[in-house]
């Protein structure tokens, strides 16, 4: 009797749970991974889209592409009905035995008044290749990068983006006539993590970007260009670049999974209210401390190990120790050839752990191969469906 393993979104966190769990089961169990997406982009390449590093066919990697054994469906969900064992999508409904939700975010640019109008955003593939010929065009004035509310994806991405426009105009030599800063609704950059927070304070201070704590940007007056601050004076900007607000995905804020907005699982196996249904990765909200796992692709992927272990547990009928420590490591291109790496255990210990480690040509190195190893374990060689 088939086992279906059922997995919504293609991402880190689904990624990793479909290809792991087809290279360790045998055909008794059906993985079908359905995503709305053609393809998977890993989130730091759109730095690439947005300063023209490489082109889009190259960070690309479809889905038609996946490792064999698991059924990829291109298709919409539209309902989840876990009473039933049931998801609804565009066009046809698939039943499950276990369920791994693994949708991500929706990102709300309308959110702010004016921010969809007059600001640009670089946390999406097409908006990153919309803001590369502005950037490129740039040549005086101030870049205001704000933060609008947390969570957000990948945490040290806006003070990244800083520090490769501190780069870029540093090289064409117009970093003289440029002002950059950074607006971020919390008192340091990384509230989860006091001691990165300081170091990339100074990293920001010794490039000569500016960072302005409790400033939430509510809106712009797009006519006027200045960004309207809760509780600040306005700010006026040439270039606004702006982190859109995150939200649950609709599909899961209309199902019993979304009464409380993320997804709440259980900590250690990622089970949720429905011991059959699984969540990983950014629909979460799985608690650290005074703070939540931050969403990034690293922990998500963290999140897909540990909900294979405890699916081979059940399939196998097996009793092996699962516990979800939400562990990775992220990248921060800081300029002239250096990375620094943002290595993580926030739940393995007493309390979290997020160290912020200088900045090396050797990180460099450790961010390619994060990226070629993820692609080898998850893709066979890239086939473009033009081709």
């Amino acid at each position: 009797m088939k086992t279906n393993i059922l997995i919504l979104g293609g991402g880190f966190g689904g990624l990793e749970v479909a290809t792991s769990l087809r290279a360790q089961c045998d055909d008794s169990v059906n993985i079908t991974l359905i995503d709305k997406k053609e393809f998977f982009i890993i989130g730091f390449t759109k730095f690439d889209l947005m300063f023209g590093r490489r082109a889009p066919e190259d960070i690309k990697h479809y889905y038609a592409d996946l490792k064999g054994g698991i059924n990829f469906v291109r298709d919409e969900v539209e309902k989840l009905d876990p009473e039933n064992n049931s998801v609804i999508t565009s066009n046809g409904t698939y039943s499950y035995d276990y369920l791994v939700i693994a949708l991500g975010v929706k990102l709300h640019r309308e959110a702010i008044p004016g921010f969809k109008e007059g600001g640009y955003s670089f946390y999406s593939f097409k908006q990153a290749q919309k803001l590369h010929p502005v950037i490129e065009d740039f040549e005086s004035g101030t870049i205001l990068i704000s933060i609008f509310e947390n969570p957000y994806q990948c945490p040290p991405a806006p003070y990244e983006a800083a520090l490769q426009l501190h780069d870029l105009f540093n090289k064409k030599g117009t970093r003289a006539d440029i002002t950059i800063k950074v607006l971020a609704p919390s008192p340091i950059p990384l509230p989860i993590a006091p001691s990165a927070s300081a170091s990339l304070l100074e990293l920001l201070d010794v490039h000569d970007i500016e960072f302005h704590a409790k400033h939430k940007v509510t809106a712009l007056d797009t006519e006027n260009k200045c960004a309207i601050i809760e509780g600040q004076e306005p700010m006026d900007y040439d270039l606004f670049l702006g982190v859109p607000i995150h939200r649950p995905p609709p599909v899961i804020l209309d199902s019993p999974f979304g009464k409380d907005g993320w997804i709440h699982a259980n900590s250690n196996n990622l089970r949720t209210e429905f011991d059959n249904v699984y969540a990983v990765g950014d629909v979460t909200h799985i608690p650290a401390g005074d703070f939540a796992v931050p969403k990034t692709g690293a922990f998500a992927e963290d999140a897909g190990k540990t909900v294979v272990k405890d699916l081979l547990n059940r399939i196998n009928n097996e009793d092996n120790n699962v516990k979800y420590n939400a562990m990775g490591a992220c990248f921060v291109e800081v300029g002239s050839g250096q990375v620094a790496k943002v290595q993580g255990n926030i739940l393995g210990g007493a309390e979290p752990v997020l160290d912020f480690l200088t900045a090396s040509e050797e990180y460099r190195a450790d961010k390619a191969d994060f990226e070629t190893s993820r692609i080898k374990k998850w893709f066979n060689n890239r086939v473009s469906p033009n081709n």
